[in-house]
């Protein structure tokens, strides 16, 4: 499975919170305008709708097209290995070890193994057909459907659902129903019947009716219905993909269809910017709005396009998003929860380019033709089915997608900057933002920033970030608690902004980075954001800019960068005041400068550090460097930061850090 498949998570609780508290007397009345809506729109999808339906309806053409993929020898290798092995053992002490401790990734390795074994037989058994793996599959579809929660134990409050107290869905027991719905559908003239109608009868249990209860108004923990995170999608296509594959009654279908377009459209697109901006960050987008694209998929397919799920006026902005958040040669940024290695997913952008005819045709080859092979139940019934997108004949080379030398998502104050297109050595490329500290999966990062080292003129050169923002965590209970910002990469100590009066960054939406001016040039691109509310209001700053001046490399010319700090305190008041950075780079070779300034070389470029007062006098700094998350298990790769402190207090002062090629 692919990763971003497999990337399970909670929405935060002040999220949750703020839905929760939204469901008040208006919202019960809204509730009744959506009931309605959603029976209305129900009634005109069902005559769009087949009796022969989910995934059983696509052409045997194209399993057997499957079956001369790449990949066919190693599904059967892995099907075969399902049998040869003793499933994991899901049990209850490992299910409740997320309530003694805060760990959440034992369990969830598991449960995921145990739904994989599931995936990896089922997609055998349809390409080879020989009935080899259909002992194996009704063992494990049976094993599976005696667990006690679907649902994963970070999402199962105090354990309700496992004890069998409450039944609501959550990310993981929703595309657990899609794959078990998805696997019957497919082989339920092989399956036991007995398995089958289980299966049926657990998805219906665990996913479709605490849905329809939902949409009812009885929420019983379905606050996800009504989200505008990733949530929203994420459950909405496995609710639905699994409802398309279970349920006989086309009216029914259409109900489920009808609740996706409904929630969709009116709650999911609103965690957007106007500009398509997803503040969840890379990975978020490709698990969201990737199984958003599932969704509209499998409905595209079941309504024989009837119903258009791409038509949102967002859609193609919120596709623009990633492959223009790359800062250069294949590096994105990754602002908020995600790993630091994101990008976006081929599949995701080359089917709704090539759907729409966005342009992307380097994702659209790079996934689709004979480059698309099975790996996943849902992708291979869903984005696989539309034959005519994904196996389409191109014959034009595809060109590589070149983004534009700046790119400005204005509503989120983010901006990226990169080399000219004449550039022909070594460049620097900087993602940046303002933002605010009040945003999805939401880091305390205003005016953060990640640097990155290039060489256009040598093809095998190692790209390096000089500093940067580091991406998540691995997730524990206190990940999404109000113990969330101990986390130092959650915090602002693991991002490279400054540190003042000894303060880290608050949270909240009154923390914000405003523009306060900007200048966009062929050769320079100058943006200053004032980021004084980022910063408790209890302390005696009065002022804090950072200006970032980014140099575009031009021809021989590499460019540079700089990154200045002003800070003020209130009359009368002086205090402490540190820029940083944040790298994963090893060597780092720091000396100081005659005139009390530091000069640090590291990932191929020299950083020339000075501070002067008001009146421009030079201030002596001193640098210390510290292990981001040190003693903290939930940071897996813990990158250094070097703080850049002027040595005394003061009332009023600039750190002026400026980058070039060594």
């Amino acid at each position: 499975m692919k990763s971003t498949r497999g990337l399970w998570t909670a929405a935060a609780i002040l999220a949750v919170l703020s839905i929760l508290s939204g469901l008040g007397v208006s919202r019960a009345r809204a509730t009744d305008e959506e009931e309605m809506a959603i029976k209305t729109r129900a009634a005109e999808i069902e005559s769009t709708l087949d009796d022969v339906y989910g995934a059983r309806a696509a052409s045997n053409e194209y399993w057997l097209r499957l079956k001369e993929a790449s990949n066919a020898a190693q599904i059967l290798k892995n099907a075969e290995n399902v049998v040869k092995t003793e499933p994991p053992k899901a049990t209850e002490e490992l299910y409740k070890e997320y309530y003694r401790n805060g760990n959440r990734s034992n369990y969830q390795s598991v449960r995921f193994r145990l739904e994989s074994r599931i995936i990896q037989l089922t997609l055998a058994e349809k390409i080879e057909g020989k009935g080899r793996f259909v002992d194996a599959l009704n063992a494990e579809l049976d094993r599976f459907c005696d667990l006690k929660s679907w649902v994963l134990p970070a999402h199962d409050r105090d354990a309700q659902i496992y004890d069998g107290k409450a039944m609501y869905s959550d990310l993981g027991s929703t595309l657990a129903g899609a794959n078990v719905a998805i696997a019957v559908n497919l082989l339920e003239d092989k399956l036991d019947p007995q398995i089958v109608e289980k299966a049926k009868r657990e998805v219906e249990r665990r996913v479709l009716e605490p849905y329809e209860r939902a949409v009812k108004k009885q929420y019983d923990g379905m606050w996800w219905v009504r989200t505008t995170n990733n949530w929203n999608a994420v459950c909405h296509a496995g609710t639905t993909i699994a409802a398309l594959n279970i349920v006989e009654s086309k009216a029914r279908r259409a109900f489920f269809i009808a609740g996706a377009e409904y929630f969709s459209e009116h709650f999911f697109f609103k965690g957007f910017t106007e500009d398509g901006y997803c503040s969840e960050g890379m990975g978020y987008w490709n698990y969201g709005f990737g199984n958003y694209i599932y969704l509209g998929a499998a409905i595209r397919f079941a309504t024989h396009g009837q119903v258009d799920m791409f038509r949102f006026p967002k859609v193609h902005a919120v596709l623009d998003f990633a492959p223009n958040l790359e800062i250069d040669q294949g590096n994105y940024a990754v602002f908020a929860d995600c790993s630091a290695n994101a990008g976006p997913n081929s599949h995701y952008v080359g089917y709704l380019s090539r759907l729409k005819d966005y342009g992307y045709k380097e994702f659209e080859a790079r996934a689709f033709g004979k480059n698309f092979h099975p790996n996943d139940l849902v992708e291979t019934t869903t984005i696989g089915y539309d034959e005519p997108v994904v196996f389409r004949e191109e014959t034009d080379e595809p060109q590589k997608y070149a983004p534009p030398v700046r790119t400005e998502f204005k509503d989120a104050g983010v901006v990226i900057c990169r080399p000219g297109k004449d550039a022909k050595g070594r460049f620097f490329a900087i993602a940046l933002k303002g933002g605010s500290n009040n945003e999805m999966h939401n880091h305390n990062d205003v005016g953060s920033y990640s640097l990155l080292l290039g060489d256009k003129s040598d093809a095998t050169a190692h790209d390096r970030y000089i500093s940067r923002d580091p991406g998540g965590e691995t997730y524990t209970a206190r990940t999404f608690s109000s113990r969330r910002y101990e986390g130092e990469l959650l915090n602002s100590y693991g991002h490279p902004v400054p540190k003042i009066a000894g303060k880290l960054q608050s949270p909240g939406a009154q923390c914000r980075g405003i523009v306060v001016s900007k200048s966009f040039e062929d050769a320079e691109d100058d943006i200053t954001f004032d980021i004084t509310s980022a910063y408790p209001e209890a302390t005696t700053l009065a002022k804090a800019l950072r200006t970032f001046q980014f140099r575009r490399a031009h021809g021989d010319d590499p460019g540079f960068v700089t990154i200045s700090d002003a800070v003020s305190f209130k009359e009368n008041e002086k205090g402490s005041v540190e820029s940083a950075i944040i790298t994963f780079e090893e060597e780092i070779e720091i000396a100081e400068t005659n005139d009390g300034g530091l000069t640090l070389k590291l990932a191929g470029a020299v950083v020339r550090v000075a501070a002067k007062d008001a009146a421009g006098a030079p201030l002596k700094l001193v640098a210390e460097k510290t292990t981001v998350g040190e003693n903290d298990e939930s940071v897996k790769t813990k990158p250094t930061r070097v703080a850049l402190r002027i040595a005394e207090d003061v009332h009023e002062a600039t750190i002026i850090q400026r980058f070039d090629v060594q």
